[in-house]
């Protein structure tokens, strides 16, 4: 079983390096063509989706594999970089950007209470189980796709509508978030534990399904806050009871 990155800021490895650099080109990058989607008219939810997919899968398929702190904080520092110099040949840059990721709807207010909630959510979840990375990426997954698999397949192809007083779901949109939540546990465990799938498949299942539901009762931001922390709470509860926390 692979293990958590070392909690302390320490030399970088060659790994490191290649890591950091990658996930801050392709974080830049990625953010420029929604950007650019976004500029040229292309519907808001679709530049906001491909952000939330890319770097989410990003993020949580590569966080594991630095070797201490100083990784993610070179990353982070490149990224940041990269927007820095943007910004100083279009002042309006951070601006625009807040405006192409809210959602339908939603003020510049709500996006940047989405994007603190949801880090405030993996970074209890990142600080209860240390001892099992899977749990950690997992959540992350379960966000970066199923989240959005709602959203990507419920617009264009939902039909049947489940009424919300705060907004109807789709039943193709709820589907979409319990087989990629699904993939994202099976995905979690597969890179980063010993356990069969096959041992804990139904629990899988019902695991995606809770959060399926959590995606249901949730309004605007809340799914930020409450997906993380639920898919670590159902996976520690259902895949690894045993485990103590920190």
């Amino acid at each position: 079983m692979r293990t958590m990155v070392q909690l302390f800021f320490g030399e970088l490895t060659c790994m490191d390096v290649i890591l950091a650099v990658f996930t801050g080109v392709a974080g830049a990058t990625i953010l420029a063509i929604a950007y650019r989607q976004h500029e040229n008219g292309t519907e808001s939810w679709k530049a906001r989706k491909l952000v939330h997919v890319s770097m989410g899968t990003i993020i949580g398929l590569s966080i594991m594999s630095y070797s201490n702190l100083t990784g993610p904080l070179l990353a982070t520092g490149i990224f940041c970089a990269f927007l820095m110099y943007a910004w100083a040949h279009n002042s309006n840059l951070i601006w625009d950007l807040l405006l192409a990721g809210s959602r339908d709807g939603e003020d510049t207010l709500g996006t940047f209470a989405s994007g603190i909630f949801g880090l405030t959510s993996f970074g209890v979840v990142f600080l209860l189980f240390l001892n099992q990375p899977s749990i950690l990426v997992s959540a992350i997954l379960t966000v970066s796709w199923g989240d959005a698999a709602g959203e990507i397949i419920g617009r264009p192809f939902g039909g049947a509508l489940i009424p919300r007083p705060f907004g109807d779901k789709s039943i193709e949109g709820m589907a979409a978030v319990f087989f990629f939540s699904v993939f994202a546990c099976i995905a979690s465990l597969l890179l980063y534990a010993t356990i069969s799938i096959f041992d804990v498949a139904f629990r899988i299942l019902f695991i995606g399904f809770c959060i399926s539901m959590l995606e249901f009762v949730s309004r605007r931001w809340l799914d930020n806050l409450l997906l993380p922390l639920g898919t670590a709470l159902l996976m520690w509860a259902f895949i690894f009871p045993s485990m103590t926390l920190f």
